[in-house]
């Protein structure tokens, strides 16, 4: 029970009558009347508070993809016959949003109302949401009592789909198998597949001639594919890829972008393994030429964060050797971010070189990158360029000694990531590597 400002108010009013008891005792003893009868009202307005027939519910999807607006609808229902005032505080997950969500609601007799309001989730993983926590109003405007309503619910946060920009644009184009594509698909063979009407974009080079005369419209040529290729993305969930790029963690960019990848290579008609790992294997998720539904891997991964342990790219590297048979292009996904890792993390790309196609997807660290570019204004900036500097020399050094022993290196900011990475693959699968 919590007095409202009336009652506040009225007390303010009783207190005033007091300044008159030096004059008047009797006054006195009035005003003590008056706040008595005034906390007894304050106590039956509770009363009949609590008794008013209000129901609350929340209503929200049970999964949502990181970034995208999620919208939650409350519902509340006013059955009594006079208007009550309605004051729902929403404490989220912290997965959901930064600080809580008050709304006011006015709920006329006898009537339904339904509130909606937007969050964004900021962080991947299952965002556990508390009963819903709210204050009525007396029917006397007294004072005001809480409760709370609708049971606690979970919702799933599964990592970025739906991409921006130049990243969204290049998803959508690469996945198409026919048509407009924004890059020059060389790997087909010169073997006659079928024969199909020309549609923008394609290539002027494939288009039949004789069959366009014949047909007085352009007709295109359709090639049967080459070999299918296979990719395997090794994906770091150690300390690495634990800090923040931005708003997302570097996991998060780097989730987001190999998922946008593995729907390209189905597009391909490639198949591909995606690999989890940190100081030991968490996930091994195969994708074949026929997966259609990308939901059993958002549920087998979304809940996936960084530790802080060191990765053991000897193992995984290791592993895939022997767990993957065919040459296929490895991806290794990681954050370069001291000395020690680098020489571990060369040694590792070498050995794995010997059975397949490896790329070190080299995920920049935006606190070294600054440090690296700042103007110093005292010692302790200077020491830390120094050392960022330091840092980004061992990498470049790390690229060239892995090119020179045929490993590619794809040094990537997070906001670059999805492009570079399926750019990169589209550029070997052209030239059947």
């Amino acid at each position: 029970m919590i007095p409202s400002v009336r009652a506040f108010a009225l007390l303010g009013l009783t207190s005033a009558v007091l300044i008159f008891a030096f004059v008047e005792p009797l006054l006195g003893w009035l005003a003590l009347g008056l706040d008595a009868l005034i906390l007894a009202l304050v106590a039956v307005d509770a009363r009949n508070a609590r008794r008013l027939p209000v129901t609350l519910a929340r209503e929200l999807p049970s999964t949502v993809h990181q970034g995208e607006a999620l919208t939650i609808d409350l519902v509340a229902v006013n059955e009594g016959d006079d208007p009550v005032l309605v004051r729902v505080r929403e404490t989220l997950a912290p997965e959901l949003v930064d600080a809580a969500v008050d709304i006011a609601l006015t709920l006329p007799p006898g009537s339904r109302a339904r509130r909606p309001y937007a969050v964004t989730p900021r962080l991947r993983g299952l965002a556990a949401l508390d009963p819903v926590s709210y204050r009525l109003l007396g029917p006397w405007g007294l004072c005001w009592v809480a409760g709370s309503a609708s049971p606690e619910q979970t919702v799933k946060v599964y990592p970025r789909v739906h991409l921006e920009g130049e990243a969204g644009l290049l998803l959508r184009q690469a996945s198409r198998r026919r048509g407009a594509n924004p890059v020059s698909v060389r790997g087909i063979s010169t073997e006659l597949y079928a024969l199909r009407e020309y549609l923008p974009g394609d290539d002027y080079r494939r288009i039949h001639w004789k069959a366009s005369a014949r047909t007085r419209r352009p007709v295109t040529r359709e090639n049967t594919w080459e070999q299918h290729q296979h990719v395997v993305a090794l994906v770091d969930c150690g300390r690495p890829m634990a800090s923040l790029a931005g708003v997302y963690s570097k996991l998060d960019h780097t989730l987001a972008a190999v998922l946008a990848l593995l729907r390209v290579v189905v597009a391909r008609n490639d198949s591909a393994t995606l690999v989890l790992f940190s100081k030991d294997i968490r996930h091994v998720v195969r994708v074949t030429r026929r997966t259609a539904n990308f939901a059993p891997i958002f549920e087998r991964i979304y809940a996936e964060q960084a530790d802080l342990e060191e990765p053991d790219y000897a193992a995984v590297a290791a592993w895939c050797s022997r767990r993957v048979p065919r040459r296929s292009l490895a991806l290794v996904c990681t954050s370069v971010l001291d000395l020690v890792t680098a020489e571990t993390l060369g040694r590792a790309l070498v050995g794995l070189s010997k059975r397949h196609r490896p790329l070190l997807v080299n995920l920049e660290d935006p606190g070294l990158v600054g440090h690296a570019r700042s103007i110093p204004e005292d010692l302790e900036g200077a020491y830390a360029k120094v050392s960022a500097m330091s840092m980004a020399r061992a990498d470049r050094a790390l690229g060239a000694r892995l090119r020179g022993a045929g490993v590619d290196v794809l040094p990537v900011s997070a906001d670059r990531i999805a492009v570079g990475m399926i750019q990169k693959y589209l550029d070997l699968k052209s030239r059947q590597l």
